[in-house]
């Protein structure tokens, strides 16, 4: 009984070892398989993940992950949230393991999305990403990095007490999302996102600081209204906008991080969105339908 017992133990203690979150690990698909990524309930979604043969960012031979999410006509529905989640091998300690940013190779099609990482902790307490990586339908693949400071994340649900720093200490649960503000509970939206090269990096991502001080806006194309959001709060953050003949349309003062512009009086066509800060100029394309 004893040899029993030891015997148990031992492989309770081999699989919270393997589950638990290492520097420099990757989930590159190769193997068939999604690699423990799902959703909530595989049942309510018309197309759950799947494992992508072919289809990665080096074509041939490379695999990735995909997930289509579709809004049925009765929400809610855990198959219409842009959402995939991880409670295996991204869980652990972030801390210990000396990770301090997660890389992904990413696509989009359908719709643009703001991906965001969130995780859950001791006590149920849940953090997410404070600032999106807005990624544009049809772009292409392009290869998107989140820090994993503290400083980096908001509190979304509070349990017990816990802290941001005793949630990376100590996460359960790790998920890939979309949505315009920090949450656990993402956007319902009709939405293809392929992922590859998940990777726990032990290095900060100077990329991701730069794109996060860009601002982000949608939907895109839009036929009467416009959404701008900014990475932080800035109290001289100017948005103008221009036709294609130079022509300026619009010019206001943003003092919020999320703003809505009317443009249904607006003529069809392209035009050009430029946010302006004391120490930045971004300039983004949009398109009025």
């Amino acid at each position: 009984m004893k040899t029993k017992l030891l015997i148990f133990s031992f492989l309770l203690a081999s699989i919270a070892v393997m589950s638990q979150v290492v520097p420099n690990q990757v989930d590159d698909f190769q193997d068939g398989t999604e690699q423990n990524w799902i959703i909530g309930n595989p049942g309510s979604a018309v197309f759950p993940p799947v494992n992508v043969a072919d289809a990665g960012p080096t074509g041939a031979g490379d695999n990735m992950l995909e997930y289509t999410s579709v809004v049925p006509p009765s929400p809610p529905n855990a198959g219409a949230k842009m959402l995939i989640f991880n409670a295996s091998q991204w869980s652990g300690s972030y801390t210990a393991a000396g990770i301090l940013s997660i890389n992904m190779d990413v696509s989009v099609l359908t719709a643009d999305l703001n991906l965001r990482i969130a995780f859950q902790g001791p006590a149920g307490t849940k953090i997410c990403t404070t600032n999106a990586m807005p990624v544009v339908a049809g772009a292409g693949w392009t290869n998107i990095s989140f820090n994993i400071q503290a400083s980096d994340f908001t509190i979304v649900e509070v349990g017990g007490g816990s802290t941001i720093e005793a949630v990376l200490a100590s996460v359960s649960t790790m998920r890939i999302l979309s949505s315009v503000t920090p949450t656990w509970i993402p956007e319902e939206i009709d939405a293809t996102l392929r992922l590859d090269n998940i990777t726990a990096s032990t290095t900060l991502s100077v990329d991701t600081v730069e794109n996060q001080q860009e601002f982000s806006i949608s939907p895109n194309p839009a036929t009467s209204k416009l959404n701008v959001f900014l990475p932080n709060a800035s109290e001289n953050a100017i948005i103008t906008v221009f036709d294609v003949l130079g022509k300026r349309v619009y010019n206001n003062e943003l003092n919020t991080l999320s703003s809505t512009i009317d443009v249904s009086n607006w003529n069809s066509g392209v035009y050009l969105v430029r946010v302006s800060t004391d120490t930045a100029t971004h300039t983004k394309r949009f398109l009025k339908q």
